[in-house]
């Protein structure tokens, strides 16, 4: 059972950092909820914001243990100021058992302004226990978390960086910040990314810059980080099978993570036709389809919570 805490936090305009201390259980997946509010307890819309957080070493601990382990976050309730940070029962092994102190912060950026304020810091205390539960494998049999997800972006160029129909190059796309990120909070997940252009051939430097290109690391296990597929425009005879593109026929999973990007350059009829292929094919194989959205052309940020 996943441990789950919750506190009210306020967020206004003065600077002022609350502070919150943490519990968390080691081998456990641990989700801590924050309802964060306004001035006068007003609900504070956090729609306009990223997230970011990590837990590192508290002053005074044993310089043995790992010294930085990024938060995960559910944003889905930011609308009504609920988000969720997580940390990953994968990730709680790195968690030193002879000196279990530590700190953390969560910082929030103006998607608008690109200002950075802390929203939250405090004391983390870990309750380390006695059982150590297997997991980390590619199986996603209990798999709470969906640690172990496969996960496949659909997107034909990324935020205004680049377009499949031009020269332009990814510079306002996934930062090498937030892939890590997501690396260090889920190094089990399998990500994909599956490129719709006019010829079926790749364009990656429409999907990601030369930084992120450096540090990606594909599913594909061939030196593909981006694969061309297919703009099918609802037409059959033009599906491309992502399916065994990807090579899901040879994975143990009952489930897996779809994100297909909709925000202007493509929407879901510029693929429908290898959409409902894909979909059908799962389906008759027993796969569960969990898909995601986003308006922000942003690969990434899809897969960062929880994919039960």
């Amino acid at each position: 059972m996943a441990d789950v805490t919750s506190s009210k936090i306020e967020f206004d305009d003065k600077g002022a950092t609350p502070r919150y201390n943490l519990v968390l259980n080691q081998h456990a997946d641990n989700f801590i909820e924050f309802s964060v509010v306004g001035s006068g307890g007003t609900t504070f819309n956090l729609s306009g914001y990223g997230f970011s957080g990590a837990i590192r070493k508290h002053i005074g601990a044993s310089s043995t243990e790992t010294d930085t382990i990024n938060l995960g976050f559910n944003t889905g309730g930011r609308s009504v100021g609920i988000i969720t940070a997580e940390v990953a029962a994968g990730v709680t092994s790195n968690f030193s058992k002879i000196s279990p102190r530590y700190t953390y912060d969560i910082i929030t950026t103006d998607n608008t302004s690109g200002v950075k304020r802390k929203l939250v810091t405090g004391n983390v205390n870990v309750d380390v226990g006695v059982t150590k539960v297997g997991g980390g494998g590619t199986d996603d049999s209990d798999d709470i978390l969906g640690s172990n997800r496969v996960c496949i972006a659909v997107i034909d160029e990324s935020s205004s960086a680049g377009s499949v129909n031009s020269a332009n190059t990814a510079s306002n796309a996934v930062t090498v910040s937030e892939y890590n990120a997501f690396r260090a909070t889920f190094p089990n997940r399998r990500h994909y990314i599956l490129q719709p252009t006019p010829t079926g051939v790749a364009k990656t430097e429409a999907i990601m810059t030369d930084a992120v290109k450096a540090v990606y690391v594909s599913g594909f296990t061939d030196g593909r980080q981006v694969q061309g597929v297919n703009r099918d425009g609802g037409d059959a005879s033009e599906a491309s099978d992502w399916f065994n593109i990807i090579g899901i026929s040879t994975m143990n999973i009952t489930k897996l993570a779809l994100f297909i990007d909709t925000s202007g350059s493509m929407n879901l009829t510029t693929i429908a036709a290898s959409r409902a292929k894909f979909i059908g094919t799962c389906t008759d194989n027993g796969i569960t389809i969990r898909e995601e959205d986003n308006g922000d052309e942003d690969w990434i940020e899809p897969f960062t919570g929880i994919l039960a």
